[in-house]
Formats: C-alpha cells, sequence, structure tokens
C-alpha cells in the first residue's frame, strides 16, 4: 500500500509544480470529471442512463428516452450535490453530520417510495425520507450469497457520532488524506445510516476529503463494480482496508494523471467523445421521424383511454357525460394530417415528427340541474425533443356560457404514470368543487 500511495504523492507534486492551471484547462478538467463521476457513481447503484445521455441532461437539460424519471432525478441530484460539495470545500466548511444529513437531502431531492418486504412476509411500499437516518434495518445480499447486516437503526446516530470523532483525529494526527478517505468510506457503507442513497453519499464523501487536502477525486468506474464490492467485502472478511486503500488510490491515480495531461497541453478526450458530441448534436438538429409515431402510441393513446375510462365512471352521476380529442401530426413533407384518438383504428404515418392534441370532457345535469356542470380539458404539443402538457377544469352554472376555473397545472414530459397522476389530481379536485358547491346551498 506505501508504494501506492507513494507514487501518488510523486504525481500530485508534479501537478503542484504545473500550477496554477490555465482557467480553460480547469474548465475542462471540471466538465469532464463532473460528467464522469455523476455517471459512474449511479451507474453502480443500477440508474440506466447511459454516459452520453448524462452529459446530455447535465449539459443541456435533455431527457432520455424510454428512461425512468427517478433515473433522471438521481443524475440531477448527484450533480448538486458534487457542486454542493466543491463549495463547502471552497467554504472550508466542516464535515460533520449536519452536512451529512444536508447533502444527503440535497442528492435524493424529494422523498419517494421503493418495494418493500412487510414483516409478515408480503409486498408492500416503503417511504424513502430524504436528510434522516434510517428508520427500519437495510441488510444486503453479499457476493456469496449470505446477508450482511449493517448498523440496526436504533445505534445509528452514536455510530455516527464515533465516524466523525474517527475522522477528526485521523487528521488531527496526521493521517494521509488517502487513508482517511478510503477508510471513512468503508466504515460510512458499514453503518449505511440512510433508507437509500449510501453508496453515492460515500463516494461523495471521499472525495470531498482528497478535494479538501489537495488531491484530485477518485472515480470508480462502473467496469469495475465487482472488483469494487469484493474488495469491500473482503476487508469485511479480513478486517484489513490495506487492499481498499490501494484500490481507492489507484483511482486517484487516474485522475491525477488526466490532470497532468491536461496541465501539459496534451487531449484529455476519451476516443469515444467525439461520437458521443455527434451523437447529441444529430438528436438536437435532425427531426426525428418515427418519434410522434412511438409518442402517440406509448403515451396518447393510453392516456386518451386510461382518462376516458375514469370519467365515463361519473356517468351516473350527471345527466349527460360528452368525449371530444381533435388531434394533428406534422409530416416531413409538411403536411398536416389529423387522427382519431378515440378510435385510434390506424397508427400515425412514420415520418411525423410532430403531434398537438386537444381532449375535453363535458359532464352536465349534474343532481338534475342541466345548466350545471364541468369541463375538463388536457392539451398537449409535441415537438422532437420538447412535450407540452396544459390541464385545466372550469365550473359552470349557465350551460357552460361562462367559466370558473378551479384547477390547473403545466407538465413538460412523457411520462405516462406522472400524466395519469396529474388527471386524477384534476378529478379529485373536481369531485372537491361540486362537494364545496352543493354544501354551500344547503339549509343552515
Amino acid at each position: 500500500m506505501s508504494n501506492v500511495i507513494e507514487n501518488i504523492d510523486r504525481l500530485r507534486a508534479d501537478l503542484d509544480a504545473l500550477r496554477p492551471l490555465p482557467s480553460d484547462v480547469v474548465g475542462r478538467l471540471e466538465q469532464k470529471l463532473r460528467i464522469e463521476s455523476n455517471y459512474h457513481s449511479n451507474a453502480i447503484e443500477g440508474n440506466s442512463l447511459t454516459l452520453g445521455e448524462t452529459r446530455s441532461l447535465i449539459l443541456h437539460g435533455l431527457t432520455a428516452h424510454g428512461k425512468s424519471m427517478r433515473d433522471h432525478l438521481d443524475i440531477e441530484g448527484h450533480d448538486q450535490a458534487v457542486k454542493a460539495i466543491a463549495d463547502a470545500v471552497e467554504r472550508d466548511e466542516s464535515l460533520n453530520e449536519v452536512f451529512i444529513r444536508n447533502i444527503h437531502g440535497v442528492l435524493l431531492k424529494e422523498p419517494y417510495e421503493i418495494d418493500a418486504i412487510a414483516s409478515d412476509g408480503q409486498p408492500t411500499k416503503r417511504l424513502i425520507s430524504i436528510g434522516e437516518y434510517k428508520a427500519h434495518p437495510n441488510n444486503v445480499k453479499t457476493t456469496m450469497g449470505e446477508i450482511y447486516y449493517f448498523t440496526p437503526p436504533e445505534l445509528v446516530k452514536p455510530a455516527m457520532s464515533d465516524l466523525i470523532d474517527w475522522y477528526r483525529r485521523a487528521e488531527s494526527q496526521g493521517e494521509h488524506p488517502i487513508v482517511i478517505a478510503a477508510t471513512f468510506h468503508y466504515r460510512f457503507v458499514r453503518i449505511h445510516p440512510f433508507d437509500d442513497g449510501n453508496g453515492r453519499m460515500a463516494r461523495l464523501l471521499m472525495n470531498m476529503i482528497l478535494i479538501k487536502h489537495g488531491y484530485t477525486v477518485a472515480i470508480i468506474p462502473i467496469q469495475e463494480r465487482n472488483r469494487y464490492i469484493e474488495s469491500l467485502e473482503q476487508a469485511d472478511k479480513s478486517e484489513d482496508l490495506a487492499d481498499f486503500i490501494s484500490y481507492v488510490a489507484g483511482c486517484c491515480e487516474y485522475t491525477l494523471n488526466l490532470h497532468l495531461r491536461a496541465a501539459r497541453g496534451e487531449d484529455i478526450e476519451d476516443v469515444e467523445d467525439i461520437d458521443k458530441e455527434i451523437a447529441l448534436f444529430v438528436k438536437k438538429s435532425t427531426i426525428n421521424t418515427i418519434d410522434a409515431r412511438e409518442y402517440a402510441d406509448d403515451v396518447l393513446y393510453p392516456l386518451f383511454n386510461y382518462s376516458r375510462k375514469m370519467v365515463e365512471q361519473f356517468s351516473t352521476a350527471f345527466g349527460r357525460v360528452e368525449i371530444s380529442a381533435d388531434a394533428s401530426a406534422s409530416r416531413s413533407d409538411n403536411k398536416i394530417i389529423h387522427f382519431d384518438l378515440i378510435e385510434a383504428e390506424e397508427p400515425l404515418p412514420e415520418d411525423a415528427y410532430s403531434v398537438s392534441t386537444r381532449t375535453n370532457f363535458r359532464l352536465s345535469g349534474y343532481r338534475g340541474n342541466q345548466r350545471e356542470g364541468v369541463f375538463l380539458e388536457f392539451t398537449n404539443d409535441a415537438i422532437p425533443n420538447e412535450c407540452h402538457w396544459e390541464f385545466s377544469a372550469n365550473f359552470s352554472t349557465d350551460g357552460h356560457a361562462s367559466f370558473r376555473r378551479f384547477y390547473e397545472t403545466q407538465y413538460s414530459g412523457r411520462e405516462l404514470d406522472r400524466l395519469k397522476k396529474i388527471f386524477n389530481d384534476m378529478i379529485r379536485a373536481m369531485m372537491k368543487k361540486l362537494s364545496n358547491e352543493f354544501k354551500e346551498r344547503e339549509p343552515k
């Protein structure tokens, strides 16, 4: 292990001799490492976005078709956490429990549910909280099929306090920063203090310690995921961290050499980087001739059928339920075609590249009053790489001659489940509106 660290220190000395680096060199290095650290750390946890898709999301805000919203949120949250840690180092902010919980909130962005197993063995859902220590055990199966038991929830607080105390002692005693960073990572993962995001947090905090002491970040590549996990498990068995510390040092060596190449004016791009840039340019510049057709099949028709099914359940509460849907698409020859969402007999032409829809639901005759009713509407305009929705609901007491709006929201994206939830919210708003209207009319 000592030889590896000595080599790292020689590389760092070479880099220090070339500082300060030109601002354009620093900019290129920071961007490359920012993208790589976001991609690899999330990919290790199973995120499906490719390196190119991660680049597109971080640099251009482009979402990847067919990838989950959670995967996009994880990349965005990790990127914000990377920036927050860099800012904290710049301000010389202390690494403590409050800071760790705050970074966890930045990383996960918002609470969400995951699949879990209840105490009776039945499938259930569990809410993942952000910025709070775990309330339930989160043990894991090792590569050998054994269960590894992380620190129980009730012992997390004292375990984290011990970790921070150890970290401060190690720094004050002059322990090597790579040893401190790797050991902190190992001990943090073995506590597993949060319901989710522990691996990403361990790597983020490890890198905070490294850059705080003037070293470059350690990027653990997805291609070495098995080796990375095995080195952690080996440390568990042998109670010796030498191999894991050497592994982390090797990851630092990659980024140090990257800095040295850039400082000497050498190219730091991977060969495949130009392929990613070309693909992004083509994606932004070329009409996707089949996107509209896939979009209609995957989103428009399913959402229309779902919303119609929901509205038709009110047929006994209203005297009349009317449904209408206007839809059009533009073709590559600039001709506009109209298609039927209600019947959905024919698919869109393969050269259709944009879609506009307007779906209306008129529900009238509530409680026998033919002049009172509700008008629900959602519209959508979708062009390559952009998709915008507007939902609105209005109440009328005079046969739809005038309206009072009681629900309105917008959404940009194509997640079908998200769209269904928005429509459900509009239905709930309608039921609440009608209940309140007639409650006000009841005799006091």
